[in-house]
């Protein structure tokens, strides 16, 4: 039964006020779980949309390099990692604007990636 039915029903007192209260209580609990899924669900959807807006910017800046990069690029370091955070002196994680994480220890030889694109 959907709210308007049960509203009918109330206004020409063809249900008691007992069932029509417990049933408004049901079908307003639902109805606000609803919502709040739905509110959820968009803001997923805007999370993901910004992401993806976020990676098409990466792949452009990195797709207009014409020459292999030789030295360190501040702009293109700058275009890529969002912050820099040091667990210790000798392990830190790159937190790219795609939302990757790229975690170095102390030799620079181990490279650990985690994609929390959708945290």
């Amino acid at each position: 039964m959907d709210l308007k039915a049960l509203v009918n029903l109330k206004l020409r007192n063809q249900i008691d006020d007992g069932v029509y209260d417990e049933e408004h209580a049901r079908i307003s609990q639902q109805l606000e779980e609803l919502r709040l899924n739905e509110t959820m669900l968009r803001k997923d959807h805007e999370q993901k949309v910004h992401v993806k807006e976020r990676i098409n910017e990466i792949i452009k800046v990195l797709t207009t390099r014409q020459e292999l990069l030789e030295q360190f690029d501040d702009s293109l370091f700058h275009a890529l990692v969002e912050k820099i955070t040091i667990l210790s002196p000798a392990h830190f994680i790159f937190t790219l604007k795609s939302g990757m994480e790229l975690g170095l220890n102390d030799n620079l030889t181990s490279v650990a990636y985690r994609a929390t694109l959708f945290r």
